[in-house]
């Protein structure tokens, strides 16, 4: 404890002395709300998540593809920030956070208030129109039966007009990057310009395996200073100044704390 004590102190003096800090986030961020990780749901379905995730499975497999996604939306709009999004909140209205680039689909920093955050992803709190485009809360493909779930997890949940369009009966999907395609471009161009831009590079919650974004902290560690905060290694562990394996909520609420102590009063609102 007393080294991820002494670690904390500095990455908490480093970050008040960053000029341009940039946060990188990943699903050990959205567990700690209690969302739990796509791949938990494995049970749930005949083959992996992974699989089902793509936009082949969408047109060939449509009772599988749109049921996972019920699912995942139900649980997304379940949970709310937890203190660690409010903590990335509060600096950036401090003039102490410029970017938030995140894995993550389910707007948790939104609604925590951050306002600079890059959604590499896409979001998974709307879906839009394959035929006019046109785009919803993504509730609006959740089922309007009450017992729907129970359906699911007995195996006889069948998805229906739910999953079309009001206007033009074309089919929806979720607004997030699905298994084989590209990032958005302008989030990705966005990201990696931040990465270069940072002089202090923080990893929240994320194993960095998935590619491209591990990209980001790795091409930000060739200028910036490298934090890494997760309960796991990851493979940039060498590559970081700190690491501290730990929760990111009770983590970030400790440096936060050390953060304002040392800021002048004039300064917090």
């Amino acid at each position: 404890m007393e080294k991820f004590s002494r670690e904390m102190e500095e990455l908490a003096a480093a970050w008040l002395e960053a000029e341009i800090p940039v946060v990188f986030t990943g699903a050990g961020m959205s567990t700690e709300s209690g969302l739990p990780d796509f791949r938990s749901a494995q049970g749930l379905w005949r083959q992996r998540p992974e699989s089902i995730a793509t936009l082949a499975a969408m047109r060939t497999q449509p009772e599988e593809f749109y049921s996972f996604y019920q699912w995942r939306i139900a649980r997304l709009w379940e949970v709310a920030p937890n203190p660690g999004h409010r903590v990335l909140s509060q600096l950036e209205q401090l003039g102490r956070l410029r970017k938030i680039i995140t894995q993550n689909i389910d707007g948790l920093h939104q609604r925590a208030g951050s306002q600079q955050v890059t959604e590499l992803h896409g979001s998974l709190r709307q879906v839009s129109c394959t035929q006019c485009g046109a785009d919803y809360d993504s509730r609006q493909m959740l089922p309007r039966q009450p017992d729907w779930e129970a359906e699911l997890q007995a195996g006889r949940h069948q998805p229906g007009e739910e999953c079309k369009c009001p206007k033009c009966e074309g089919w929806l999907r979720p607004a997030v990057v699905l298994f084989g395609e590209n990032l958005p471009a302008d989030a990705w161009s966005d990201a990696l310009t931040w990465s270069v831009r940072s002089d202090l590079f923080i990893v929240l919650g994320s194993s960095l395996v998935v590619s491209p974004a591990n990209t980001c902290p790795e091409l930000a560690a060739d200028s910036a200073r490298l934090a890494i905060i997760n309960l796991e290694p990851t493979p940039l562990d060498d590559l970081a100044t700190w690491i501290i394996r730990d929760r990111v909520a009770e983590t970030l609420l400790k440096i936060r704390d050390l953060i304002v102590s040392e800021i002048p009063l004039g300064e917090i609102e």
